[in-house]
């Protein structure tokens, strides 16, 4: 999902200063991987849908949501405004989704050659029923809901969340309506970070670019004791895991010449920086700055949110924040 929880700066133990508190820190840093890696893979099942097209891959999401509000619980979205709780015509979908109507026209229309989208008699357009039934559709389906619930038993491992799990622990465990509540949440969350991607940075690939890259970075690390006090002021530049561009764009289902070009941008804002000429990373500085800063907190919010969604399925869950 985006960088959500990310971690905080704790002071160090001084007189009268809080005391350094590593289990809760171990804590953000494992929830901050744990939440953009799923965030990314439901990124990934999009792509796989809709053969690596990014803005279809959001309007498919888009759309989906807005078919799943009219019947699956809450009637109003804890996590999206409240546009997306019934039907959006395309210029109602081209201001929520902050985009030209021109472009969502054309890329609306895209979606209805290739069968994923088609419209109405009242000239909206929908996600279409063939494709909800075919076995790409419910397996799209199975994975979303099978990505989210890894997140929550992830997070409830770690200490981050609190509540009874049990259902989602256990093989069949939920009911048909209690998954359609958990696939809402999962679609909803995702497309509230995508919406997020898109606002904190210059366009939502360039934001996907920097997430990727941000999240590549420190995937090696651990909660193991030696990293605690490196957590406290945030990961430093030497322990940060480069990656190369080309692996970033085979990740995003990306051509290379425009991951290239994106990632050369964010070097001259020194948004990212090279390591040798083997790779990009995102230096702990960057994370520092107020901008990322707000970027997480909203997308934390938004994760909150589908923890309290989640009430509609019968779990009642909380974040330990």
């Amino acid at each position: 999902m985006s960088s959500i929880g990310a971690v905080q700066s704790h002071g160090r133990v001084e007189t009268g200063a809080p005391v350094f508190d590593s289990v809760r820190v171990s804590n953000e840093f494992l929830a901050y991987r744990l939440s953009t890696e799923t965030f990314l893979r439901g990124l990934d099942l999009l792509n796989d849908a809709v053969d690596g097209n990014i803005a279809h891959g959001m309007l498919l999401n888009a759309l989906w949501c807005l078919e799943l509000a009219p019947g699956v619980p809450p009637k109003r979205s804890l996590i999206l405004p409240g546009e997306w709780s019934g039907p959006m015509s395309i210029h109602d979908l081209a201001r929520a989704l902050a985009l030209p109507y021109s472009t969502v026209h054309r890329q609306l229309r895209q979606l209805t050659e290739s069968g994923l989208a088609v419209r109405t008699g009242g000239g909206a357009t929908v996600i279409a029923p063939d494709f909800l039934q075919s076995a790409a559709g419910r397996t799209f389906r199975q994975r979303s809901i099978a990505s989210f619930v890894r997140l929550m038993l992830n997070l409830h491992r770690i200490g981050y969340l609190t509540g009874n799990v049990g259902i989602l622990e256990r093989e069949n465990g939920m009911t048909t309506q209690q998954e359609d509540v958990v696939f809402r949440t999962g679609m909803e969350t995702l497309l509230s970070c995508l919406l997020l991607t898109a606002r904190f940075f210059d366009d939502l690939v360039t934001g996907l670019v920097f997430k990727l890259v941000a999240t590549a970075n420190v995937k090696q690390l651990t909660n193991a004791p030696h990293t605690l006090a490196m957590m406290s002021s945030g990961v430093p530049d030497e322990l940060r895991r480069p990656i190369s561009v080309y692996n970033v764009a085979r990740a995003l289902h990306m051509p290379y010449e425009t991951t290239r070009r994106i990632a050369k941008h964010l070097i001259q804002r020194n948004i990212f920086k090279q390591a040798n000429g083997c790779g990009v990373f995102v230096p702990c500085e960057v994370h520092r700055q107020t901008d990322d800063a707000d970027a997480q907190r909203a997308s934390f919010q938004a994760l909150a949110a589908g923890v309290a969604q989640m009430e509609y399925a019968g779990l009642k869950l909380r974040l330990q924040i």
